[in-house]
């Protein structure tokens, strides 16, 4: 995913925090992905470069991202959302509260910019994630589900 929009400083809601990526986490973000990561994010950059990682106290546990390329299925003032927790730190909730503190972030944009997510239907806990975060299914897109805030 590329990244648009303007710089933060961070993000927080109690001890999880989105801070700016830096190109000292990439090596992090490497070695957090595994075979679900792979299996449902198969066409991630080598050089791994999100708009913001999601730090638990003081350890990376993740990141999330958003872009607005060239995607037809996204309408001008919409924006499309990814995420990954690190397996040892899944099912904590901590994709759900950096997906609810990104969508903040979004509406404060000028102009507001409207999460949506595409999401395998195989991928389970990705789905319970996007319930989890106040999104609703509104379709389907080339076989994945699709997906608004």
């Amino acid at each position: 995913m590329s990244t648009v929009g303007q710089m933060f400083e961070s993000l927080t809601e109690g001890n999880l925090t989105l801070r700016p990526f830096e190109a000292v986490d990439r090596d992090v973000l490497i070695a957090g992905r595994d075979e679900e990561f792979d299996r449902f994010l198969a066409d991630a950059s080598p050089e791994p470069a999100p708009f913001a990682c999601i730090w638990v106290d003081d350890v990376i546990v993740g990141w999330v991202d958003y872009d607005q390329d060239d995607r037809h299925w996204l309408e001008g003032d919409e924006a499309n959302l990814g995420y990954n927790v690190f397996p040892e730190h899944r099912g904590e909730g901590h994709a759900t509260r950096a997906l609810r503190l990104l969508c903040f972030y979004l509406a404060a944009l000028d102009p507001p910019l409207r999460p949506t997510l595409l999401i395998d239907p195989d991928n389970a806990p990705s789905l319970a994630v996007a319930r989890s975060a106040g999104f609703a299914q509104v379709g389907e897109v080339d076989g994945e589900l699709f997906f608004r805030s």
